[in-house]
C-alpha cells in the first residue's frame, strides 16, 4: 500500500467530528482513492483512529465491530438505531472536503 495514501486516509478520518460519520466513498472522493482502498486502509491500519466514524453508505459496519461502534456512537451522541447510523449523522463530500482543505493538506493521493 502507498504509505502517503494510507496516511492521507487516516488523517481524513481523524477530521470527522464526534457525533458524525462518513461513508467509505466520501473519504475516497476527498482522498482521490476508491472506497475499497479506504476500507482496506481502515481494516489494516484504522484501529488507532476514530474508526467508528467510518461506515458504509447504508450506515452499517461489519457485524464483528458493529456492537463496539454502537457504544462509541452512544457516547458521542451519534444518531443511530440498533441497525445503522441515521442519515442525519453523515457528512457529505463538500463538508469533508472543507474540513480537509481547512487544515491545509492537499486532497489528492499519489
Amino acid at each position: 500500500m502507498d504509505e502517503v495514501a494510507v496516511e492521507r486516509v487516516l488523517r481524513i478520518v481523524e477530521l470527522v467530528p464526534a457525533s458524525r460519520v462518513v461513508a467509505y466513498g466520501t473519504i475516497g472522493a476527498v482522498a482521490d482513492c476508491s472506497p475499497r482502498y479506504v476500507g482496506r486502509v481502515m481494516r489494516e491500519f484504522g484501529s488507532n483512529v476514530t474508526w467508528w466514524r467510518v461506515v458504509n453508505a447504508a450506515g452499517i459496519l461489519p457485524p464483528e465491530i458493529f456492537a463496539r461502534a454502537r457504544a462509541h456512537w452512544a457516547d458521542e451522541g451519534t444518531p443511530h438505531s440498533h441497525e445503522r447510523v441515521d442519515r442525519t449523522a453523515f457528512l457529505d463530500v463538500d463538508e469533508l472536503d472543507q474540513l480537509w482543505r481547512t487544515h491545509g493538506i492537499e486532497p489528492e493521493c499519489g
